[in-house]
């Protein structure tokens, strides 16, 4: 029989291998930060770009925010994609500062155990700059340069080109359209935080997809689905389109928005979230909430026969698009007793809750022809694109304005007779403007960028056989 006085050693060491167990144990259940976003030490991150925490473990969500800290300090909106917290800066960080990230010791997993070890990085927000394709005359891929910067950053290495794109997610997410050797169509996703490039749908054999639009948190991707077929030179060219959505980091196909039966097109995002596409049947602007599914709501439908989406208000209340407008009476030019004017084109501002619309162009008779509308970030201003339609002041191009949000001291910013002003884009502190510019004269020449300081009139060219220009953050 053993001694009674040898069992006590036996019980310690028994004790203490428990106790050792269950300190490796907790240690190795504690939460882990596996990987962050923006990486540690990048330069020119968008300035909108969210904060990406991922950890091994699921989180009590309250706890892991309460130890989240960002340098210089920041108001934002905490959100969650599974393990992973995402901090989205309410505006933008600062341009050119080095922002501090920091997740405290302490954050308690979803079974109270501590995340053992602080974790902290930087990284520096860049300077604004241009997003553009180019060339104008070849396979196309995606530049950004910023005025002053003396060569592009060239973002994509595409054999076949890109069609076109959409920015999104504060500016740090680029969703655009690749072409394929069978003639379809790869929509891919660019996070320019990350680097990271990746395939969101394939667009199937015989199709073509295109005109992508991001929404502005970047979760959800609209755009054009149309069947191939031959055209007259024998070449394939899209036929009857359909808008499609799909939520872009859930691995789900995308799901038709709107009638079967309609043409449909021009997917636009609204800052409230909102869908705005073109029902080419029914000729009007529906707004629909497409992230309800297969089926979404109608929340608004404007009537337009032109059929051009425009520009959502920074708010997300109204929508300002070109529309046509027939004279009451053919204007009569001089020597002409017939009239040559039956018609021109002016810009509407609709509150999309109530379909209450302004002529925001002037006089209800104005022989204008105004496009290409876009608000200003602060949603001070309105930029577009004017040309007369009467002889003593019709140019061959339209000239860049500005004006107003309710169309009040609109002033022109060109003053380029023989060149058409197109696709103004402003820059995040809505002081500079980006455009196309077109010879109409010599139609040789490639299409060209520029900007404009609105308030200065200061100017310069960007590029020359670039096309599209939307801003980065």
């Amino acid at each position: 029989m053993m001694p009674r006085r040898s069992r006590a050693p036996l019980a310690l060491l028994a004790a203490l291998g428990l106790l050792l167990g269950l300190a490796v144990a907790a240690l190795l259940g504690a939460p882990r930060i596996v990987e962050v976003s923006p990486a540690p030490g990048s330069e020119r991150v968008p300035a909108g770009a969210p904060v990406r925490v991922t950890f091994s473990r699921p989180m009590d969500r309250p706890s892991a925010e309460a130890h989240f800290e960002v340098e210089p300090a920041i108001s934002g909106a905490f959100a969650w994609e599974g393990e992973t917290l995402v901090f989205t800066p309410e505006g933008r960080w600062p341009a050119g500062a080095q922002v501090r990230v920091r997740v405290r010791a302490g954050a308690r997993s979803t079974r109270l155990l501590p995340l053992l070890r602080s974790r902290e990085w930087t990284f520096t927000v860049g300077e604004p700059r241009v997003l553009y394709l180019w060339p104008s005359d070849g396979p196309a891929d995606l530049y950004a340069r910023a005025p002053g910067q003396e060569e592009p950053d060239r973002l994509t290495e595409t054999p076949l080109g890109v069609v076109d794109y959409s920015v999104g997610a504060g500016g740090s997410r680029v969703a655009y359209t690749r072409l394929r050797e069978d003639g379809s169509t790869d929509l891919r996703l660019l996070d320019l935080a990350t680097g990271e490039d990746r395939l969101v749908f394939a667009c199937p054999e015989g199709e073509r997809c295109q005109a992508p639009a991001l929404s502005l948190d970047g979760r959800w991707l609209a755009f054009e689905r149309a069947p191939l077929e031959v055209g007259r030179a024998g070449q394939p060219v899209p036929g009857r389109s359909s808008v499609w959505a799909l939520a872009v980091d859930e691995g789900s196909g995308p799901v038709r928005i709107g009638p079967a039966d309609h043409v449909t097109g021009q997917p636009a995002w609204s800052p409230r979230g909102w869908l705005a596409y073109y029902d080419g049947t029914l000729r009007t602007i529906a707004v629909v909430d497409a992230t309800a599914g297969a089926e979404p709501p109608a929340l608004a439908f404007i009537p337009s026969d032109l059929g051009n989406l425009g520009s959502w208000s920074p708010d997300g209340i109204f929508l300002v698009f070109p529309e046509i407008v027939f004279a009451e009476e053919p204007v009569r030019e001089e020597g002409d007793e017939e009239g040559t004017i039956p018609f021109f084109s002016h810009l509407y501002r609709v509150e999309v809750s109530t379909g209450l619309m302004t002529d925001l162009s002037g006089e209800n008779q104005l022989q204008v022809e105004d496009a290409s509308p876009v608000y200003s970030p602060d949603g001070r201003w309105i930029a577009f694109a004017r040309k007369y339609l009467d002889s003593a002041r019709w140019t061959p191009g339209r000239q860049l304005w500005v004006m107003r949000f309710d169309g009040s001291d609109a002033r022109p910013l060109t003053d380029a007779p023989a060149y058409n002003h197109s696709a103004p884009a402003w820059s995040p502190d809505s002081t500079i403007l980006v455009y196309m510019r077109l010879n109409t004269v010599d139609f040789g020449a490639p299409p060209e960028i520029w900007w404009t300081e609105v308030e200065s009139g200061e100017s310069g060219r960007l590029a020359i056989g670039g096309f599209l220009p939307q801003w980065i953050p």
